[in-house]
């Protein structure tokens, strides 16, 4: 709506970024499929998913899976001082004192 011909975000690859803008320059629009994905997601209308951040509902999904922070940053494309500040904040927006308790709200709420 504000006239953007795409977006990029950080996390793409020097090949991708080169052939996004290129495909932009020829009057296209861009978006990357995980983005697109991410955005349908993102309409989740259960309590505790509203108050997290797509990117911490995806954290805390690794979570519940006993992923290691290296796992979830391997899977989500980010480093793992991101999935530490992540679980940091979503520790605090729901209550909990640690990962085993963090994935078991998340289970008994029924998020996952």
């Amino acid at each position: 709506a504000a006239g953007a011909a795409g977006f990029l975000p950080k996390t793409l690859s020097a090949k991708s970024l080169v052939n996004a803008v290129r495909f932009m320059a020829m009057g296209e629009q861009y978006a990357p499929l995980d983005f697109m994905r991410a955005q349908a997601a993102e309409e989740n209308d259960h309590p505790l998913a509203q108050q997290l951040s797509r990117r911490e509902l995806e954290v805390l999904e690794g979570l519940t899976h006993g992923k290691s922070n290296k796992e979830i940053a391997r899977d989500l494309d980010i480093r793992e001082p991101t999935v530490k500040l992540h679980v940091k904040t979503l520790y605090r927006k729901i209550g909990a004192g640690n990962r085993t308790q963090a994935a078991m709200i998340a289970k008994e709420a029924g998020l996952f």
